[in-house]
């Protein structure tokens, strides 16, 4: 289903893709109209990150992501479309920078830069992977305490957390988080769909690292207001988005109201594919939200 100019659809979240559909505009101008929320009623992060990278990667896409940059300026709106204007800042023989802004009417909801790159061989190390069991030896978080998790969960998307119950309902003694992902629904066969999903996904449980810390999860929905403030994801690797990627993430600081968090991501053969940071606001509700 093609997104439609002017108009704008609520994702029903089941083929991901369907997400970062854009209609082409103006040269370097693009809109969005079916959008995904978060549990603040905005436009969920994720799909931002998504939609920015696809933007910049109508310009070049023959070029695989290098980093993408996001500052998200305000919360999007749900029934508005989005409009992404994409300039190019320096085009050379290895990388491309681009600067890419998302608005809403006059509302600037976000800015971000965006480095494409040609593939280049030379020297190779990685972090490797703790020893962290694979998705086959855990429950997914609808199948944890006869289902009564499964408000938490996504129909798109299986979410296997490494430990569930020192996170779900007790605070760790870290903190820290590892989980698996995989969709439930398989892409297309494009890396450029893969990346921006693997964009997507990298926003989403991240921040219950710097949470869970200092309240389980069973009670952070309904007590916390947490918006994301700025996200950064650095691509080392072709990337198979649905098939299960590992998140192992950790906070090393959350203060000031702000939580900090990075996170390692590795395909099932457990190869280092993307690392993501995010800063985001964290702070209690002023009055507690429904569910």
């Amino acid at each position: 289903m093609s997104a439609l100019k002017g108009l704008t659809q609520r994702w029903d979240q089941q083929c991901l893709a369907q997400l970062f559909e854009l209609l082409p505009d103006l040269p370097g101008a693009f809109t969005a109209s079916i959008h995904d929320s978060n549990l603040n009623g905005r436009v969920f992060g994720g799909q931002l990150l998504a939609q920015a990278l696809a933007a910049a990667q109508q310009l070049h896409p023959q070029l695989m992501p290098a980093t993408l940059h996001c500052l998200f300026l305000q919360g999007a709106q749900t029934d508005l479309p989005l409009h992404f204007r994409v300039t190019q800042l320096q085009h050379g023989k290895r990388f491309c920078n681009l600067l890419v802004s998302a608005q809403q009417g006059d509302r600037r909801v976000l800015e971000a830069q965006v480095t494409l790159q040609t593939p280049i061989s030379g020297f190779f190390h990685m972090t490797p992977a703790s020893d962290i069991p694979g998705p086959e030896h855990l429950l997914a978080l609808d199948q944890l305490e006869d289902g009564s998790w499964a408000s938490f969960a996504r129909p798109f998307v299986e979410l296997r957390i490494v430990d569930p119950q020192r996170y779900l309902r007790h605070c760790p003694a870290q903190p820290a988080i590892a989980y698996w992902l995989k969709l439930r629904t398989r892409l297309p066969c494009s890396p450029a769909v893969h990346n921006q999903a693997l964009a997507y996904l990298s926003d989403y449980w991240i921040n219950s690292a710097a949470i869970s810390y200092h309240l389980p999860v069973e009670h952070a929905r309904a007590r916390l207001f947490v918006s994301s403030m700025n996200h950064s994801v650095w691509y080392h690797r072709p990337v198979v988005a649905d098939d299960w990627l590992l998140f192992v993430g950790k906070s090393h600081s959350l203060q000031n109201g702000r939580g900090l968090t990075q996170a390692r991501v590795y395909d099932r053969a457990r190869n280092l594919v993307a690392s993501v940071a995010q800063d985001c606001l964290v702070g209690e509700r002023d009055t507690p939200a429904a569910g």
